[in-house]
């Protein structure tokens, strides 16, 4: 088992549920424009799938907020505990210096006791596996998260910002090991 995350394959049950919820989901603003939302690539329901099904797996106790009546404000409440799900498409498996982002737009809105990450590796237009890498709390996120403005390219690794985030790098998470321990409290 990686200490960084925990891989998981991603079944096409998965898949299909996750592209089910998004069907008919529209968001105002998505990092990743329609791309996070559209039933053809559902990127978000796909990470919020996979850890609700993950926490379960783990005889966590999950309420699936995102259809509830605080649905803007966090995804899942976990044993009590507010998480909102965050979730990046990728090419390559995640490295430690690679960031995780929270947008801006619903910051101040969106105030979970944790963010948990997942990062989604896809082979063309096909989604193989999951990251499951690990959350951080929103103080947390506060206080060690780099803001990025729209337009603003990251000195650390020439990224160009097409929203406005806080990112934080996988290494500063707590680990997934770490946070189902915190989650089981």
């Amino acid at each position: 088992m990686n200490i960084l995350y925990e891989e998981v394959e991603l079944t096409e049950d998965c898949l299909s549920r996750a592209a089910k919820y998004a069907e008919d989901i529209r968001f105002k603003k998505s990092i990743r424009g329609d791309g996070g939302t559209e039933s053809r690539k559902p990127v978000g329901a796909i990470g919020e799938t996979v850890l609700i099904d993950y926490l379960k797996g783990k005889e966590i106790d999950v309420i699936d907020n995102r259809e509830g009546k605080d649905a803007t404000k966090y995804d899942l409440l976990v044993n009590g505990k507010k998480v909102e799900v965050k979730t990046k498409d990728r090419t390559v498996s995640p490295k430690p210096y690679y960031e995780c982002s929270v947008p801006l737009y619903n910051h101040t809105h969106q105030i979970p006791d944790w963010f948990y990450f997942i990062s989604l590796y896809r082979e063309e237009h096909k989604y193989k596996r999951a990251y499951i890498l690990g959350g951080i709390t929103y103080k947390e996120l506060e206080d060690e998260g780099v803001v990025m403005m729209d337009g603003d390219v990251d000195t650390r690794n020439g990224w160009a910002c097409n929203e406005s985030c806080i990112n934080i790098t996988i290494n500063k998470l707590v680990s997934n090991t770490s946070m189902l321990n915190l989650l089981k409290l």
